[in-house]
């Protein structure tokens, strides 16, 4: 795992620390979506697993940006 991690987070320019917090922001959104939207259970899954894509999506962008244009000495 820590071989092909460090060959693909090196190029994309994710650290192991994002994609814990990856897993972290999509786990909690996916939760409190399904928690909060009212309906059928399938409806509420459903709302879960593309709400925490979504998420996951809008972290991993973002993530990338930051790390782009961060200085140094973060």
């Amino acid at each position: 795992m820590d071989e092909y991690f460090s060959g693909v987070g090196k190029s994309v320019g994710i650290e192991r620390r994002d994609v814990r917090n990856l897993a972290f922001t999509v786990g909690i959104m996916s939760l409190v979506l399904f928690a909060y939207v009212q309906g059928p259970l399938i409806d509420r899954m459903f709302t879960a697993v593309v709400g925490g894509a979504i998420s996951g999506i809008v972290f991993l962008v973002v993530t990338l940006v930051i790390n782009q244009i961060k200085p140094d000495h973060w």
